[in-house]
Parts: C-alpha cells; sequence; structure tokens
C-alpha cells in the first residue's frame, strides 16, 4: 500500500464555528450513555492470563532478588504485557519491544532527574515531554492500548524520591528486567501455536453475518506478516484462500488469494509520520499533561503526575465523542476504585498479600477493559495504587490523591479537547500563501 504524500509545512486551522459546536457536542446527553455502554470481546482469557502471569513472575522474581526493595520498579516494566494482545508474533515482538523500551527509558529519565533533585516543577515538565514523546511514538507505531499511558505513569513514579546514582541504575535494571519478563511470556505462544493470533484474525473477519471489508482487509494484513516466516507461511496461504472464497461469496472481487506485502514497523511509522496527522494529538497530550500536572502540584495534591495520566488517558481518541465518554469513566470508575481501594491500603498487608491482590486484579482487568473501560477503573485504581504502594508506604492517603489527580486530569483533557478538537485541519503552507 503506498504511503500518502507528506504534505508541506503545515499549520493547525479551527473551522468557524467548531468551537461553539465542540462545546455543545462535550455537554451532550449522549456521552453518559456512551461512557455506559457495553462492548462484545472474544480471545480475552488468553491475554489476561499471560498479563496475569508475567506480572506474578516479575513481582516473586523482584521480591526474592538481593534487592527487594526494587520491586516496585520491575511490576512497571512488567506492564509491557498489556501491549499488542492480538497482534502476530513477528509484529507482537517489535512493538513489545518498542513498549519496553519506552517505559524502561521513562524511568531512567524520571530516576535521573530524582537523583539530581530538579525542582519539583522541573520534573513535572519532564513527565510531560514524556508524555509527548511516549504519545508520538505511540500513534506512529500504531502501537495501539493503551497507548502512551503506562509511560506516563512509569515516569510518574521515577520522579518521586532522591535515588543515588546507584539506585538510579537499579532502576532501570529492573524497569527492563520486569519488560524482559513481559515479552518472554507474551511470546512464548510461538512455540505452540504460532498461526493462533492469524487464525484469529480471520475467524473475526468470517463471524459477521454481513460481509465486513473491514476486517477482512486487517485480516489479509495478519496473514501478510505471517506470510514472510518460513514456521507460518503455510497456514498464511490457506488461510487466505479461505478469506479469498469468502470475499468472492460475498460479491467483492476485489480480495484475491495473494496477499499484500508485509508491513514493518519502519513502514507503519513512516506511512504515519506523512501523513501529517500526528502534531495535533501529540501537542495536545503534551500541552494537557503539562497544564494537569502544575494545576495539581499548585494545588498541594499528593503524585501531581497522576494528573497527567488523567489528561493523556482522556486525550487518546482523537474526536469529542470518545474523548467525553472516555473521561466521564476515567473520572467516575477512578473515585470507586481508590474506595475500593482504601481498605486494602489501611490494612497493612504483607507483599505477598499484595502481590496476590495485584494478579488478579491484572488478570481481571484483561477479561473486561475491551468490554467497559469504566469497570475496568475499579481493577484498573487499586492495582494502580497497591503497585505504588510498594515504594511507597502514604495508605489511604494514595487513594485519596489517585481520585483527586484523575478527576482534574480528565478535566483538563476535556477543556483541550474543546480548545483543539477534531474539527482543527492541518492546511499546508501553500494554501496559507495564497492568501
Amino acid at each position: 500500500m503506498p504511503s500518502p504524500a507528506a504534505p508541506p509545512r503545515s499549520a493547525v486551522t479551527s473551522t468557524p464555528g467548531g468551537r461553539r459546536h465542540a462545546v455543545r457536542s462535550v455537554l451532550s446527553t449522549s456521552h453518559a450513555w456512551s461512557a455506559l455502554a457495553v462492548h462484545s470481546a472474544d480471545a480475552t482469557v488468553a491475554a489476561a492470563v499471560r498479563a496475569g502471569l508475567a506480572v506474578g513472575l516479575a513481582l516473586a522474581l523482584g521480591h526474592l532478588s538481593p534487592h527487594p526493595e526494587m520491586v516496585g520498579f520491575a511490576a512497571l516494566g512488567v506492564l509491557t504485557a498489556i501491549y499488542s494482545r492480538y497482534e502476530p508474533y513477528r509484529r507482537r515482538a517489535s512493538r513489545l519491544a518498542l513498549a519496553g523500551a519506552m517505559i524502561t527509558g521513562a524511568i531512567f529519565l524520571g530516576s535521573l532527574s530524582a537523583h539530581l533533585d530538579w525542582p519539583p516543577y522541573v520534573r513535572l515538565l519532564l513527565v510531560a515531554l514524556v508524555a509527548g514523546a511516549a504519545s508520538l511514538v505511540a500513534l506512529a507505531s500504531r502501537i495501539g492500548a493503551p497507548g502512551p499511558i503506562m509511560v506516563i505513569f512509569a515516569a510518574g513514579a521515577a520522579v518521586a524520591g532522591a535515588p543515588t546514582l546507584g539506585e538510579v541504575g537499579l532502576r532501570t535494571a529492573f524497569a527492563a528486567g520486569g519488560a524482559g519478563i513481559a515479552w518472554l511470556v507474551c511470546m512464548s505462544g510461538y512455540l505452540l501455536r504460532p498461526s493462533a493470533p492469524a487464525v484469529l484474525a480471520v475467524r473475526r473477519a468470517l463471524a459477521p453475518a454481513d460481509y465486513d471489508a473491514a476486517r477482512v482487509s486487517l485480516a489479509r494484513d495478519v496473514l501478510a506478516d505471517d506470510a514472510s516466516h518460513r514456521r507460518t507461511a503455510p497456514m498464511a496461504h490457506e488461510l487466505a484462500l479461505v478469506l479469498a472464497e469468502h470475499a468472492e461469496n460475498a460479491g467483492d472481487t476485489g480480495e484475491a488469494a495473494d496477499l499484500p506485502p508485509r508491513r514493518t514497523l519502519a513502514d507503519t511509522v513512516r506511512e504515519e509520520w506523512s501523513s501529517g496527522e500526528l502534531v495535533v494529538p501529540v501537542v495536545r497530550i503534551t500541552i494537557a499533561s503539562l497544564a494537569a500536572a502544575f494545576l495539581a502540584q499548585a494545588l498541594g495534591w499528593g503524585h501531581p503526575s497522576w494528573a497527567a495520566i488523567g489528561a493523556a488517558s482522556t486525550l487518546q481518541g482523537r474526536h469529542i465523542h470518545t474523548t467525553t465518554p472516555r473521561a466521564l469513566q476515567r473520572a467516575l470508575g477512578t473515585a470507586v476504585g481508590a474506595l475500593l481501594a482504601w481498605p486494602l491500603l489501611e490494612a497493612g498487608l504483607s507483599f505477598w498479600w499484595v502481590a496476590g491482590v495485584v494478579v488478579a486484579l491484572q488478570f481481571v482487568t484483561e477479561l473486561i477493559v475491551v468490554r467497559q473501560y469504566a469497570l475496568a477503573m475499579l481493577t484498573i485504581t487499586p492495582m494502580a495504587l497497591l503497585m505504588t504502594s510498594f515504594g511507597d508506604p502514604s495508605g489511604g492517603q494514595l487513594a485519596l490523591d489517585r481520585a483527586l489527580t484523575t478527576a482534574l486530569g480528565a478535566l483538563v483533557g476535556v477543556i483541550m479537547t474543546i480548545l483543539v478538537h477534531d474539527t482543527w485541519t492541518i492546511r499546508p503552507r501553500s494554501a496559507r500563501a495564497s492568501r
């Protein structure tokens, strides 16, 4: 597939009256119903097992290591496991490595800023810049959910404290170790069922009662990846014949059994970069993360970097009709989740009890997050707070900080959606010059 031509130097412009439309859209009651909607999902058990197993291994090995105080950073690195749930294995390998590298790099930079004793606002500026860089990489590579969120979480955790230079190295090493465990666990299925992601993609393409050209195209893209590898190529070509027959029966003569060329990670990045559609979302996330974190710091709230997570999470969707429901889901889900986490944080549980609860919450989260995001926040929030408690004994105060900063971040995200909304366009320089 040829990449779209890159526009000349461009500027962001707004459609007249677009902001008024954005305000009306944000205030629409339809967003409340959208936030409560439950979506169908399949193949969630395998992803949940992988994530739970990876987290459990990282926590156990980190705690039994000579430096158990670093277990929280291993737990951050192992969150790599929640990326690339359904990608074919060759593609999954590169994207998991990329996600792990981003999380590890964020921990290194955040820890270095803490070691150098930078002022709080400078550290938060670093978190916002990491948010922007991570969103750029996530969008350009199409790394998928949860996008830059885990990277921002890692950076926010790392800017805390006053580590020595040796501890900066330990934090980074444990994060890399956790990411390595996640990579191995998530790639382990290749040993037994290397074509499983392709089979799932084809099954999804055949499932709808009506012919779905988009699902067929997605399945063909997955098969192209598998066809490029000797072990999975025979099954890929067989499945391609099935797809071609399905398309022919539906009257779509454009889908042949021949698969398109494999699209590498570099191909994807070049295609996204040349599209000219990365500037607005990246700038929007960076500014909103910075504003939310600075506001939380100015208000004297604990863990102000969590406000950046709330803002960035709200702004992952490119359109108002997706960002506003996400803000409602995150704010309400986090508030209730924080209440559920409060007694756990105050109970003074031993490490192994906390680790067991974290693994269970991770498993349940992977089962429900693609179905209902607000419901998933009821498990994501306690899990994140319990992970934070490995290095922060603040108890129930963590829950209050999480609820307040997340709500603030979501509010900032919605405001940023109104100011820089989906009616904004990239206008080529030549068009500006002709005015």
